[in-house]
């Protein structure tokens, strides 16, 4: 995922994260996105929130599909003691599936 694409998906995810508050019922379809990091990231995400707010996790958030067998650092985190960093802070609910973020990253939510 370029910078570009990983922008334009983080808009998406802040509405997610807005819709959710509003409705948890959203989280019973996977998704479709055409990125495979999208979709880790997205069911990654799904996982924190039901997490956090004592929600039963929908099984789709447990497929294989949604883990990524590369690692994942958004597109500015490329400095190698920022990626340690992120390796260390990333919630275990995006790190199980190799995506490494800071744990400031939901702090909105």
């Amino acid at each position: 995922m370029d910078v570009d694409e990983y922008r334009k998906f983080w808009n998406k995810i802040v509405c997610f994260v807005d819709e959710f508050n509003r409705n948890s019922n959203i989280i019973l379809n996977p998704p479709k996105y055409k990125s495979i990091v999208a979709n880790a990231y997205y069911a990654g995400l799904v996982e924190y929130l039901t997490n956090k707010n004592g929600i039963r996790n929908p099984d789709w958030v447990f497929e294989r599909k949604y883990y990524l067998n590369e690692p994942f650092f958004p597109s500015g985190v490329r400095r190698f003691e920022l990626r340690v960093l992120s390796m260390l802070e990333s919630p275990i609910e995006f790190k199980s599936r190799n995506i490494f973020i800071g744990e400031n990253t939901f702090s909105r939510c």
